[in-house]
């Protein structure tokens, strides 16, 4: 209720009232040194020039608004990692204000704040968020400075095809940072258990779709086909072929001739004359000795059923 003027002409009521007011607003003030004094009311304003100390929990937490907008604020202003580090100091600071016997008005909006920074830095702290987020991904994205743990990426984290030759430049890994089971072709290899590579099976040759034997030597060392018309094992490319060794085994079906390439050297110079007896088998084993020389050496009826 307003306070009014009190008059000669009012009752000895009205007295009454307007004094109980006037010891209301009193009481409610609660005056004392430099409480009123020393600060100032401008329309309507009271402007507090020194501190004002608040007792604990008198503000209640749903009456602070101020945290709604401050991490929507914080998104807008700087990055999510920076967000992060600065919410953590914080709640640092937070927890050096929460044991004292008073608060200010900003100790006890901080308090009243503090669930809410927790939920909001558990929400940015994913892993989606660290990787995505703030590695990116441009070139550049990861600097020379920075570092992974041990164990910090592991085989399960990387998709497959996740690295293709294209990311990775030349010399970018050293030999001696992969794994000993490792296999390197400019260096000696000390393999503990045997090696060996597949027999490219070439098929029944019988003249129908022309009966010249063209090998390529980059994709198998050993090779086998069946004879089943006269044959000519053509020259093979011998491009990074030099120093392979390898073998051909045929298996007759019949009396067929094989006639060599001038790249094939027999001991001699004589080409050998196969097995003409279906089922039987014979083999050339042969060495690439330069880029127009293969030395080639035949072993005729290999069942041993002469």
């Amino acid at each position: 209720m307003a306070l009014s003027n009190t008059s000669l002409a009012n009752t000895f009521n009205q007295w009454r009232v307007n004094t109980n007011l006037v010891t209301d607003r009193v009481n409610t003030i609660a005056p004392s040194a430099n409480t009123i004094s020393a600060n100032s009311v401008t329309s309507n304003t009271l402007t507090i020039n020194g501190s004002l100390t608040i007792p604990n929990a008198s503000i209640a937490a749903t009456k602070v608004t101020f945290l709604a907008n401050t991490n929507t604020y914080i998104n807008t202003k700087e990055d999510k990692a920076t967000a992060n580090s600065r919410l953590a100091n914080t709640n640092s600071y937070i927890g050096t204000k929460l044991n004292t016997s008073s608060y200010t008005t900003a100790d006890v909006q901080a308090k009243a704040a503090l669930a809410n920074t927790n939920a909001y830095i558990a929400t940015m702290i994913t892993v989606a968020n660290t990787v995505a987020g703030y590695i990116a991904k441009t070139a550049g994205g990861i600097s020379s400075n920075t570092y992974f743990g041990a164990g910090v990426v592991d085989k399960a984290a990387i998709g497959a095809s996740a690295v293709g030759e294209g990311e990775l430049a030349d010399s970018s890994v050293s030999y001696n940072k992969l794994n000993a089971n490792t296999a390197h072709t400019d260096r000696n290899n000390n393999f503990t258990v045997a090696q060996r590579g597949t027999i490219s099976d070439l098929g029944v040759y019988h003249g129908l779709a022309g009966n010249t034997v063209s090998l390529t030597l980059t994709n198998a060392n050993h090779y086998k086909l069946t004879t089943n018309a006269n044959l000519t094992v053509a020259n093979p490319t011998l491009t990074n072929s030099v120093g392979q060794s390898g073998s051909l085994t045929f298996t007759s079906n019949g009396s067929y001739t094989v006639s060599w390439g001038s790249y094939w050297r027999f001991a001699t110079g004589t080409a050998p004359t196969f097995s003409t007896t279906a089922g039987k088998q014979d083999r050339v084993d042969y060495y690439v000795y330069s880029s127009n020389t293969i030395h080639a050496v035949a072993t005729i009826d290999l069942l041993g059923t002469a």
